[in-house]
């Protein structure tokens, strides 16, 4: 099962850069799809007209999607 949230996207460069400085997985702000894995845990964005879409994918079984969520939201929000 994944699920998927949308946040709004003004500078996918300087979203990118800030995912790196917490330690997350290098996304590629000129891609306007991809995935990317850091800790068991595997995203896909969808960069289109100002916003992005991230799902995941997967997680480990015993980390809760309300987790992976809080880290999302404190780069992304």
């Amino acid at each position: 099962m994944s699920q998927a949230k949308t946040y709004a996207l003004p500078d996918p460069a300087a979203i990118a850069a800030k995912v790196k400085a917490v330690g997350g997985p290098a996304l590629d702000p000129t891609q306007a799809t991809g995935q990317a894995s850091a800790d068991g845990v595997t995203l896909s964005w969808n960069i289109r007209q100002g916003q992005i879409l991230i799902t995941i994918l997967q997680k480990p079984w015993i980390v809760p999607y309300s987790a992976v969520w809080s880290h999302v939201d404190a780069v992304l929000d």
